[in-house]
């Protein structure tokens, strides 16, 4: 059974199940899935937290999930518990949170450490990020470090025609410049309806500064309710709800971000990526600690208002090699936190935890 962001068919539950189909045919794969999630037919669906979910917790084979199971309250005797996670972390995260701010924290840590204790195997991208989690889930069991499955499409020999279908199904010119802006959350960023986007990214600003025909695609964290005003919609595409973070990347010429483990993820493109950290002393002293000191960790250029991010992100449009001083921080930031990610990280996972109990 796969679980991705409580009904999803997305991330590297996803790349596994497709991998798995290939190579073990006469496996029964069953999705928790939305009514509106979109996957094959040979799929069987579960509603999430319906009488079928929780008796298939009890009796698949395997789990695999990217995230908690956050009412898995009894563990099936033959469960293999295979937890993918969803990203590398910068901002501190479980245990390593000192005083988490954001609502429902305390119960969320009960939550976490229930599901952790019943973790076979967690996968991880890097040694660094191996590290991280012992100390941030208290996890003593089986690490892979594998990559991240859902990374493997980023390598894939279809890698620019996935990105050439996406760009023509949100409609976007094919001699555009298409930048993704993918913010993390902010804990304190909040109102009646969620997590809301703090709005420090000045739209009309950010249109101005950059070439008429720069496209910016707007993805904001799962969590955040904030979406695009309808008045932008001319250069500006909100892709909140496409289902693969991924495909974007592949569609996209230059990621923006901040603290998110988007940036991980985007490097394996080797395109370039921006820094817009407009709240970094607030956020990594008084908001969340961070794992790594931020101007020696960022890949590429960090900046603090949206004037100097259009002038950057217009620079490494016409030249993505400028600024060059970042070449090699680019390049040592990939050796390590990305060492594994070559489009092979779901054959890796299925050889170490899959194929010996299918095998035996």
């Amino acid at each position: 059974m796969f679980e991705s962001w409580r009904g999803r068919y997305a991330d590297s539950p996803r790349a596994l199940s497709e991998r798995l189909r290939d190579r073990y045919p006469q496996l029964r794969h069953i999705w928790v899935a939305d009514d509106d999630a979109s996957m094959p037919d040979h799929l069987e669906r579960v509603r999430h937290n319906g009488p079928a979910y929780f008796a298939r917790l009890l009796t698949t084979d395997f789990l695999v999930t990217n995230d908690i199971v956050s009412k898995h309250l009894v563990k099936g005797p033959r469960v293999t518990y295979v937890q993918t996670w969803h990203g590398t972390p910068l901002k501190t995260i479980g245990y390593d949170e000192a005083t988490p701010q954001y609502a429902g924290a305390a119960s969320h840590r009960k939550r976490m450490a229930r599901d952790v204790a019943k973790w076979d195997h967690l996968l991880s991208p890097s040694p660094d990020c191996s590290r991280i989690f012992r100390s941030a889930f208290g996890f003593d069991g089986d690490i892979v470090e594998s990559g991240y499955p859902r990374n493997d499409i980023l390598r894939s020999p279809e890698a620019n025609a996935i990105g050439t279908r996406v760009r023509k199904a949100l409609g976007v010119a094919a001699n555009a410049r298409v930048v993704l802006y993918a913010p993390t959350w902010r804990d304190d960023a909040r109102d009646d309806a969620g997590f809301k986007d703090p709005g420090r990214l000045e739209l009309h600003t950010f249109l101005a500064g950059t070439p008429e025909d720069t496209l910016l695609l707007v993805r904001m964290h799962n969590v955040v309710a904030t979406r695009v005003p309808r008045h932008h919609t001319g250069r500006v595409i909100d892709v909140s709800e496409h289902p693969e973070i991924s495909e974007l990347y592949l569609a996209s010429d230059l990621l923006v971000s901040d603290y998110s483990s988007a940036v991980y993820d985007f490097a394996v493109t080797g395109k370039p990526i921006v820094l817009f950290a407009y709240d970094l002393e607030h956020y990594r002293t008084g908001l969340r600690h961070l794992y790594f000191d931020y101007e020696t960790w960022a890949p590429g250029p960090i900046v603090d208002n949206t004037t100097e991010l259009a002038a950057v992100v217009s620079a490494l449009l016409t030249d993505p090699s400028a600024p060059g001083e970042f070449t090699d921080s680019y390049q040592r930031f990939i050796e390590r936190f990305c060492p594994f990610e070559d489009g092979g990280a779901s054959d890796r996972v299925i050889d170490s935890v899959f194929a010996p109990i299918l095998e035996d």
